[in-house]
């Protein structure tokens, strides 16, 4: 172990409050161990991996945050969210409601 001159010098994770002794991780202008940097939801390590943050601040995988603030179909209450390696939603919006397309219906 450091000595606690030195413990006390090493910057610390914004999450575990732990000093980091090895690699650093910084994201969102603060330091982490790479293993506490985390989807809030899902707990899944994201290091390395796509990540976004809430207004709240919260870490969210790409997955994760579609699922939470995706809107929801008006047909089948599912969130609508990208297909499977896109970024871009496509849905309909008709009379202030959202579809996914092939759950719209014209009436």
């Amino acid at each position: 172990t450091f000595p606690s001159f030195l413990q006390n010098s090493l910057e610390q994770c914004s999450v575990c409050a732990k000093p980091i002794m090895e690699r650093i991780l910084r994201a969102t202008g603060k330091a982490y161990h790479p293993h506490c940097f985390t989807c809030v939801i899902c707990n899944r390590t994201l290091d390395g991996i796509p990540f976004t943050v809430d207004a709240g601040g919260n870490i969210h995988c790409i997955e994760d945050f579609h699922r939470k603030f995706a809107p929801r179909c008006s047909v089948c209450k599912e969130p609508i969210m990208p297909a499977q390696g896109q970024e871009e939603t496509v849905r309909i919006v008709a009379l202030d409601r959202d579809f996914h397309v092939h759950c719209y219906r014209c009436e």
